[in-house]
């Protein structure tokens, strides 16, 4: 190889040249040759015939050529012959070990160019100003603080401490490694400083999170006389940003516009991004529009982001539509916008679209478009982006594996969700969230409990869905099991654990767990937003404690429509109608704007008072001031209100005038008021409306059975019954439940499957002597709510209130019976029934016997 350079090197300059001590002329391409030469070399053998053509060419004095001749003999260890090279030069020393590490900084070779470093100074090179501009940028691009603090240290040595412009390279470098005291430091010492300064600064304050500081180092600025340049503007501008000071930002705006200060390209980008921050999206549309910016895609993607962030997804598809060049980020955008705010289908022919445009897809995109296809009836959709992904090699495990799992167990592709969870090369606790909610989705509770068991480490996302699916199969006793295991484990419960138990505690009266719960929130210092205030309301007034329900919505300081609502229904279920109606009053004082569902429950609080002429007008109110579309249910409740009166003629007649076809529970609640006011002929229209509607409506059979029964029509009575055994129509059971010493426990008629079922049968049998002794008569049957209350009579102290929920109206025989219990026994009974509160004591019912 030796032999072959100066054959090759011949072709670049003729040996018969003589050599000149002149500076080189045009050596840049001849330069490139030996350069590449250089580069294909591994010894000095073999760099020995390029260093003597350097010289008889002339090249060795340029400081390029000679720059790549160092780095050379640098890599190789070689330091001896460096000096025989640097001496023909016949350029300063420094510019040549500069020049070599400002190329090295160009390419990015940062551990080089303090390889470099290290040599100049073991070599005795000289630094100079040029020196430590380089390395200080080599350090503040590879975020090297240690050497950095070095650095600094020999610049202090050499004695250019006072350099501006090595401290303003310092202060970026402190600020870019996040050290503000050091940067505070630098600038104190500066006698004189200048834009530079003040930029790196405020950029300082900015970076660290203390947008407040810079914009107070402004004015300090102004009034040190030093006039801002646009880096200075950019800063305050994003300083504006951060702090969402629409204020500030719309005076820094002025005064670009009072300067003329051209507004374009970066600074037109943060103008519109601080305004879509303080959500003035006409003013950032405004602005772009008069920008004549069309193709600045990242100007116009800010605000389709913004029209997205205020929910004016409509408005966020127009800027979309109207982008004349969209990139990646665009369609992402518009995509994951739809998505959430639950346009899932649009978001999916979006995506349909972008496919067209051959639009390079990434994974974010593909995780928000599986997220889509999970949500609606897209199976071809998910399944064909399935197939995109294993066509193009992308690995399917983090957010990709997890959106699959989700996408197949959604669809209730358990099997093919679970070989994907079995095939992901590492598990993240999202996998295993994911494929435990498709268990939990499929109904398959004791395989999710069985897999709930196996995950590694639970966080708090896998108690919630396991808590939230016991609660939904309404499998009480083991969700509280589980939130007491959950206490013993590391993990706490977070608002949305402890509104599902909330929620859970108001579905079965465990009054006592939700107390706990409350103690909890309490103990934990966790502030009672609308959610959680909300669901601790509603979990009082089913439980039938209302008058902490009611203190607890006095000290809410916030109120939203929610919890109006909730403390309106509670009163609603106690029968205290008035106290409902003051409330929706003091509601509307407060102008909050009520909605369908709290109609609802005005509605029915009129209807278990029986105020008519108020049902009405609130009914009128409702569709006629509020402009809320009345719904079945509202029909449903006046129809209600009319037959508990009744007024059974003119519940008829608004049935007929409705203009939405009335459902079952429209039927059902005339025929149930046919059965109070045994009104046969009335009854049995009820009854075959009602069997159009639902032929296996078990409720409707019983009725009219008992109407029937009532009107000693027993033949009727016997085809009503043979009817139902004709049709295979079991009789939805009643089902009564009670908690007690922190279990909840469940009783249907005449069950046995207590533990104490010899004890609670025993107290029956008590109770039927006791009320015999006064001359009180009691049925024989075993209905759900007297094994309860049996039940709590033996479990209970003497004066503690027992509290039962229902799953069914409660029956005139036992609403009798608990009557004449409450007085036997002297205690108060409170039993919520599938439409109200009924509290008996002494012998009578809050509902005044009118439900």
């Amino acid at each position: 190889m030796a032999i072959a350079f100066p054959t090759f090197l011949s072709t670049i300059s003729p040996l018969t040249q003589k050599p000149t001590i002149n500076h080189v002329s045009n050596p840049a391409p001849r330069s490139a040759y030996i350069i590449s030469l250089l580069k294909s070399c591994s010894t000095i053998r073999e760099l020995s015939p390029i260093h003597a053509h350097l010289i008889t060419t002339n090249l060795i004095h340029d400081p390029v050529t000679a720059c790549h001749v160092l780095g050379f003999l640098i890599s190789i260890g070689n330091l001896n012959y460096v000096h025989r090279v640097l001496n023909q030069t016949q350029e300063p020393e420094s510019i040549i070990w500069n020049t070599l590490i400002e190329n090295q900084l160009k390419d990015g070779f940062f551990s080089e160019v303090f390889w470099t470093y290290y040599h100049m100074v073991t070599q005795d090179v000289p630094l100079d100003i040029s020196t430590f501009h380089f390395l200080i940028h080599a350090c503040c691009r590879s975020l090297a603080f240690k050497r950095g603090t070095e650095v600094h240290g020999r610049v202090l040595k050499y004695g250019f401490g006072r350099n501006k412009s090595l401290n303003n390279n310092l202060m970026a470098f402190y600020s870019k490694c996040g050290k503000f005291d050091e940067v505070c430091q630098l600038f104190e010492k500066l006698p004189k400083r200048d834009v530079i300064s003040w930029n790196t600064m405020i950029a300082c304050y900015v970076q660290m999170g203390m947008p407040g500081g810079a914009l107070n180092l402004f004015s300090q600025m102004k009034l040190d006389g030093v006039s801002p340049d646009e880096i200075t503007i950019l800063s305050l501008v994003s300083a504006c940003s951060k702090l969402g000071d629409l204020e500030m930002g719309e005076k820094v705006h002025h005064y670009i516009e009072k300067n003329k200060v051209e507004i374009g390209g970066n600074l037109l980008n943060c103008l519109v991004h601080m305004y879509v921050k303080c959500g003035k999206m006409e003013k950032a549309h405004e602005l772009a529009a008069r920008s004549n910016s069309d193709s600045d895609v990242v100007l116009w993607t800010t605000l389709v982001g913004g029209y997205v962030k205020s929910n004016k997804i409509r408005a966020a598809r127009y800027v979309f539509d109207h982008m004349t060049e969209k990139n990646l980020i665009s369609w992402m955008t518009m995509i994951s916008g739809y998505v959430q705010e639950g346009y899932y289908k649009e978001s999916l022919e979006l995506f349909r679209q972008m496919r067209l445009e051959n639009v390079t897809l990434d994974e974010v995109l593909i995780v928000t478009v599986l997220s889509a296809c999970a949500h609606v009836e897209a199976w071809k959709l998910g399944k064909s982006i399935h197939n995109l992904i294993v066509k193009y090699g992308m690995i399917g495990e983090g957010l990709l594996g997890n959106a699959l799992i989700d996408l197949y167990a959604k669809r209730a592709r358990l099997d093919d969700a679970q070989m994907i969870f079995e095939q992901l090369p590492s598990k993240s606790i999202a996998s295993w969230n994911s494929m435990l909610d498709g268990f939990c989705r499929s109904g398959e509770i004791e395989k999710a409990r069985s897999f709930f068991n196996e995950i590694p480490e639970k966080d708090v996302i896998s108690w919630n869905i396991m808590i939230n699916s016991y609660a939904r199969a309404h499998r009480f006793g083991e969700l509280f099991e589980l939130f007491r295991e959950m206490q013993r484990s590391k993990v706490k419960p977070d608002r949305l654990t402890l509104i599902s138990m909330l929620s859970s505690c108001a579905s079965v009266g465990a009054l006592n767990h939700g107390i706990w719960v409350h103690v909890y929130i309490k103990k934990n210092s966790i502030e009672l937003d609308n959610m959680l205030g909300t669901a601790l309301i509603d979990m009082y007034g089913k439980c039938g404690s209302i008058a902490k329900a009611y203190n607890l919505f006095c000290e809410m300081t916030k109120k939203n429509v929610f919890m109006w609502t909730a403390m309106i229904a509670a009163h609603a279920m106690e029968g205290q109608a008035k106290k409902a109606i003051e409330l929706f009053s003091e509601m509307e004082a407060t102008e909050t704007k009520p909605d369908h569902v709290t109609f609802i429950a005005l509605l029915s609080a009129c209807s278990h008072g029986g105020l008519v002429n108020e049902g009405f007008a609130y009914f009128d109110r409702m569709s006629n001031f509020y402009n809320i579309i009345p719904k079945i249910q509202h029909y449903g409740c006046m129809v209600d209100l009319l037959c508990r009166v009744g007024h059974l003629d003119e519940a008829v007649k608004f049935i007929e005038v409705m203009p939405i076809k009335p459902d079952p529970f429209i039927w059902s609640a005339l025929l149930r008021a046919c059965e109070s006011h045994q009104n046969v002929e009335l009854a049995e229209h009820a009854f075959q409306q009602l069997t159009v509607l639902d032929p296996l409506h078990d409720a409707a059979y019983v009725l009219l059975s008992n109407i029937y029964a009532k009107a000693g029509r027993w033949d009727d009575v016997s085809q009503a019954r043979k009817k139902l055994h004709e049709l295979g129509i079991r009789k939805q059971p009643g089902c009564s439940l009670i908690e007690q010493n922190g279990a909840v426990h469940e009783f249907t008629a005449s069950d046995f499957s207590n533990p104490q079922s010899a004890n609670i049968y025993s107290m029956l049998d008590e109770i039927k002597t006791r009320l015999q002794r006064k001359d009180l008569q009691e049925t024989s049957s075993l209905h759900s709510e007297r094994l309860a209350v049996a039940f709590g009579l033996i479990s209970n102290h003497r004066k503690t209130p027992i509290r039962v929920v229902n799953n069914v109206r409660i029956c005139g025989e036992c609403h009798s019976v608990m009557k004449l219990i409450s007085q036997a026994y002297d205690r108060e009974i409170a039993i919520r029934d599938s439409y109200r509160f009924h509290r008996f004591v002494d012998g009578t019912c809050s509902c005044k016997d009118y439900w």
